[in-house]
């Protein structure tokens, strides 16, 4: 939905991030099997390796580090755009700018792509969805939140528009851990020179689910790229120092509810799942096959045969009004993902169970004053899937805001009450500070 889309900074600014500092490379063995996935926490999106002058980010002359030209690459970024380049099979067009900075810089270039020009109002109405939801704290301060966690977690970041990345390191060495994420950001400059990844953005910024299905792609062939540009170049000794430089979590991770912290590590994580499916199917080619025809939902991410067998998300839509004095806010796509960690407090497995089903989603919200009603539609493929998130639906809000049965449908919680229905193949909800405007929006006359 669209608070994912928030949490989608990179494909909004069209910059791709790199490696989580809590990311750690991935092993020997497993980065040398095209079928494994990333161990841990994602490695994050890293910035191409430019090939070119480099230089440092403006307004941070003081940590940038200064950059020899190509002909000189000190660093060695021609040969290791080679081997990226080879270990991808995709060609390297052209020289890709590469800047070494220090990681105040760094985070300062992170800064100035996506926080510049917050809207305030726009941030308070997906605040008060995720907090509707029960997937944030009332007190959440979403882009500041937002913006504390990329500047602490990005180690890299490719930039489209420039033809450049930048790169945490020293001015005359990048230890191991630099050259991993050089590699993960090589890789996007190649899909960038190949597919055009502005192109592909804003062919789906309109759909918050299908943005995230493609964050997914690209990340997880840069990840998976990286792990085996790791198993080929690092012997055991660099990789054990390119975990240890990796290792940390940082106090804005750990305050970052599960929701945002589980869709900023998806595109890496789940992504790399998905391309390893894909290169084990049909290596390189069905990889580029991927980026001519990019998977549109994450349910495709999180079941590949579905992505296979090319199966679309249903349209689904809330029908539902809240009544006179509400004034309509936001409207996004509700994926998989965002199913999956809506029923989070169930369980793992409930959850999973409950978003294998599902078909299609929509979630709109409303403000009146201080308070929020949302409504939530979703389809699902059979009417047993439907019934199974029903079900479902009461649990979840019992557990989250202490909901009590208040009447046929209705739910009484904390700050607001649930009223819901369901078909052979529907689910349809509605939160707000009253019955009456809570049945309107789960369409309930």
């Amino acid at each position: 939905m669209g608070v994912v889309a928030v949490v989608l900074l990179v494909a909004a600014v069209g910059a791709w991030m790199g490696l989580p500092r809590q990311a750690t490379p991935p092993s020997s063995s497993a980065a040398a099997s095209p079928t494994a996935t990333p161990s841990g926490a994602p490695a994050t999106p890293t910035a191409a390796p430019s090939e070119g002058t480099s230089s440092e980010p403006s307004g941070a002359a003081s940590e940038a580090a200064p950059q020899p030209s190509f002909g000189q690459d000190s660093l060695g970024f021609r040969e290791l755009s080679k081997q990226v380049a080879a270990i991808r099979d995709l060609p390297l067009r052209r020289r890709v700018r590469a800047r070494v900075v220090g990681p105040q810089a760094l985070a300062d270039k992170i800064s100035d792509l996506g926080f510049a020009e917050t809207d305030r109002r726009e941030a308070e109405a997906d605040e008060r969805l995720l907090v509707a939801l029960r997937l944030a704290p009332a007190d959440l301060d979403l882009p500041g939140l937002l913006e504390e966690l990329y500047r602490e977690q990005v180690r890299g970041v490719y930039v489209p528009k420039e033809k450049t990345f930048y790169v945490g390191g020293e001015a005359d060495e990048l230890g191991p851990a630099g050259r991993v994420t050089a590699a993960h950001e090589i890789t996007h400059a190649l899909q960038d020179q190949s597919f055009d990844l502005q192109r592909l953005r804003r062919a789906v910024e309109d759909n918050d689910d299908a943005s995230l299905a493609l964050l997914a792609l690209i990340e997880g062939d840069a990840v998976l790229t990286g792990q085996l540009w790791t198993a080929a170049h690092l012997d055991d000794t660099a990789q054990a120092q390119a975990q240890l430089e990796s290792a940390g979590g940082g106090s804005a991770l750990e305050r970052a509810p599960q929701y945002l912290r589980n869709a900023l590590f998806f595109p890496y994580l789940r992504g790399a799942a998905f391309v390893a499916q894909l290169r084990a199917s049909g290596g390189n080619d069905a990889v580029d096959a991927a980026f001519q025809r990019p998977p549109e939902t994450t349910e495709q991410i999180l079941h590949p045969e579905a992505y296979s067998d090319d199966e679309p998300a249903l349209d689904v839509s809330v029908a539902g009004r809240p009544g006179d004095g509400w004034t309509a806010s936001q409207t996004y796509d509700f994926g998989e993902f965002d199913l999956v960690e809506l029923f989070a407090g169930l369980g793992q497995d409930t959850s999973a169970e409950v978003g294998a089903g599902w078909g299609g989603g929509q979630v709109r919200s409303w403000r009146r004053g201080p308070d929020t009603a949302v409504g939530l539609a979703l389809t699902f493929d059979t009417a047993a899937d439907a019934g199974e998130a029903c079900e479902a639906l009461p649990q979840w809000y019992a557990e989250v805001a202490g909901g009590r049965v208040a009447g046929d449908g209705l739910l009484d919680g904390d700050r607001d009450l649930l009223a819901y229905t369901c078909d052979t193949a529907s689910v349809r909800l509605g939160l707000a500070p009253d019955a009456t405007t809570a049945r309107r929006l789960a369409g309930i006359r």
